[in-house]
């Protein structure tokens, strides 16, 4: 069981203490908006984004059943006039790696934007090395919809990025009990 509350000031610390390496800053966060080493300035300003009341962004911090925080996760890049956003930002913490909490925080991401924010479109970029955040979006009923081939450089590496999508109408249908086989 994982639900989801805002993200604090509070998770700050925790959130830094993750992102170990430019490398995984550039994993969790993307070519733009951070710089190595995450400090709690450019946390402030990237908080302030989900202010207001039409934020661009929400930002969660993913809670176990047990009360512990296991990761961090954002509906971000909110178009209110064209109902979608972009799921990005999605970290597990390293001591829940592999016991499968990605699919539900992704899951419960989800359902925020499509039942309470009312998207129609939800997209996502990873980096093609990523096999167990692919699935896990695959899981979760995300398709994939392209390849940016050697789209972003890292010290001396490029990577490719795969794009994923999921409309409103492929969540519903994957929420919706299915009725009783006939007899």
């Amino acid at each position: 069981m994982i639900s989801l509350r805002p993200f604090t000031r509070l998770d700050f610390p925790r959130l830094i203490g993750w992102i170990a390496s430019r490398e995984l800053m550039v994993q969790w966060a993307g070519p733009t908006e951070f710089t190595f080493p995450l400090t709690e300035t450019q946390l402030e300003k990237y908080l302030a984004g989900g202010a207001g009341e039409r934020p661009v962004r929400r930002v969660y911090a993913p809670i176990t059943g047990q009360g512990d925080v296991c990761g961090h996760i954002e509906i971000g890049a909110i178009s209110y006039e064209n109902n979608s956003a972009s799921l990005c930002r999605v970290f597990v913490a390293p001591e829940y790696r592999g016991t499968g909490i990605c699919t539900p925080m992704v899951r419960q991401a989800l359902a925020i934007g499509f039942d309470e924010l009312g998207l129609r479109r939800i997209d996502l970029r990873v980096y093609a090395f990523n096999a167990p955040g692919i699935r896990c979006y695959e899981k979760a009923g995300f398709v994939k919809e392209g390849l940016l081939r050697r789209s972003q450089k890292v010290g001396e590496q490029i990577w490719d990025t795969v794009v994923m999508g999921i409309l409103r109408e492929e969540w519903g249908e994957l929420n919706t009990p299915q009725a009783p086989a006939a007899r």
